[in-house]
């Protein structure tokens, strides 16, 4: 069986946006993985290595910005705002047993959701939770994020049915 549907991460590529526009020349980490290495895996390949073995089976941030006095993570989420809501404060807790990050372990971590526009209770929910909220989108994730509002309409409706229809004459199902 063969993938039928491009899988568009525009996340990634909005927090790569993002990086570069807000922090030029800062240390900038794209898809971070946080948190401890396990200490058999440590003692058994070194540390180095045990890094990189363990990397498939740590949580990672879409972006971390290591400024002067704080660490910055950002989530960028253009529909599912509640994962970057409670991601963001598990990712701040594991910054100190971060081997990667132990040069800054002790700086103060300061937490964004990177979302398309305000949405009331998401800016509730972040100010109670000290995640700060940043809407800037390009033109893109703006298109992305309208697009879901369009779904159910007749013409998007069948242009789904057309899209399937053409795929199944060239042999997917």
């Amino acid at each position: 069986m063969a993938a039928t549907h491009l899988r568009r991460d525009l996340e990634p590529r909005w927090v790569s946006w993002y990086m570069s526009k807000h922090y030029p020349r800062e240390i900038v980490k794209l898809r971070c993985p946080l948190g401890p290495i396990p200490e058999e895996l440590k003692k058994a390949f070194g540390e180095a290595k045990g890094i990189k073995m363990y990397r498939p089976w740590r949580p990672e941030v879409d972006g971390l910005v290591i400024l002067p006095g704080a660490i910055r993570l950002v989530e960028a989420k253009i529909f599912k705002y509640m994962d970057g809501l409670s991601k963001l404060p598990v990712y701040a807790s594991l910054i100190p047993a971060t081997p990667e990050l132990q040069a800054w372990r002790n700086l103060p971590v300061q937490m964004i959701l990177l979302i398309p526009a305000k949405i009331d209770w998401v800016m509730t929910a972040a100010s109670n939770t000290g995640v700060l909220v940043d809407t800037d989108a390009p033109d893109f994730i703006i298109r992305a994020w309208e697009e879901r509002d369009k779904y159910w309409t007749k013409p998007f409706v069948e242009q789904r049915e057309r899209r399937k229809e053409k795929l199944k004459e060239m042999g997917y199902e």
